[in-house]
């Protein structure tokens, strides 16, 4: 955790979290030298072991999460000051301007889809203070605590909640403006330099009671990526249960239109392994 929060201000808060973790969790067992031995990836006795294990889903998306998000947390911590708390499958980053947010969650979204890991990610804005982060660790027992409130925190959330499906970044209300840089005294964006797409949900999506309309455009891909992009979602909806099939469908149909708003051909049949 790098913290730039010793009071109370506005900021941009992320909010990430694993689709399907605790069904993952509840069929496959913790591999706990395994997930220690992905914390330390240069020993050579961690790669002896990571090789030899067998193939575990929990263990997989887990440590992919983790490392992927560590490795976007470190770089976007050299350019800008940020305040980042995980924890199990889920993190909380707060920053100062709604480009840097966006910039990790885009990062975040790709990479994991990439790796074949669900995540779904809300964005909101409003109030943020870190109080106290604190760890007690005896031989045989622990007490931590993490105290971070305000109202970013729970429109973050609630925005990643909202009941819309799929993997998507979407945006509660209170983000929308930033966007427009119309927040008094405030520079949240800067289009020339890192352009940012958003667009609308559907129809039906935007019913929801938050009140969430909007979503980031992430589908941005050399050809060669995003060809496997397209795979690993196709990949991941082939291994779904059908109770879950609902948020690749929706995945699908949020990229067409990403595709659509870019100049693409719309695509005829979700359920294809090739893009036109």
């Amino acid at each position: 955790m790098n913290s730039d929060a010793t009071t109370t201000t506005n900021r941009v808060v992320l909010f990430a979290d694993i689709l399907g973790f605790a069904a993952l969790t509840e069929t496959c067992p913790i591999d706990i030298d395994v997930l220690r031995a992905h914390d330390r990836l240069f020993a050579e006795e961690s790669m002896d072991l990571i090789l030899g294990a067998t193939p575990n889903k929990l263990t997989h998306c887990f440590s992919g999460f983790h490392i992927q998000l560590r490795a976007l947390l470190n770089l976007a911590s050299m350019r800008h000051p940020l305040t980042a708390i995980t924890f199990s499958d889920s993190v909380f980053v707060a920053t100062t301007r709604a480009q840097e947010a966006l910039a990790i969650a885009v990062g975040l979204v790709r990479s994991m889809l990439l790796q074949d890991i669900p995540i779904r990610i809300g964005i909101g804005y409003g109030s943020f203070s870190a109080l106290r982060f604190r760890s007690d660790i005896t031989a045989d027992s622990g007490d931590h605590t993490t105290q971070f409130l305000g109202t970013g925190v729970i429109r973050a959330y609630r925005a990643e909640k909202c009941g819309i499906k799929g993997l998507r970044i979407l945006l509660h209300p209170s983000v929308v403006p930033l966007l427009h840089n119309t927040v008094p005294d405030t520079v949240h964006t800067d289009f020339d330099e890192h352009p940012i797409s958003y667009l609308s949900c559907s129809d039906d999506e935007i019913q929801n009671e938050i009140g969430v309309h909007y979503e980031i455009d992430y589908w941005h891909f050399r050809p060669t990526i995003e060809v496997s992009a397209w795979h690993s979602l196709q990949d991941m909806w082939d291994e779904a249960p059908l109770y879950e099939a609902e948020h690749y469908e929706a995945t699908a149909e949020a990229i067409n239109r990403m595709r659509i708003a870019q100049g693409c051909v719309p695509l005829k049949k979700l359920r294809r392994r090739t893009l036109p």
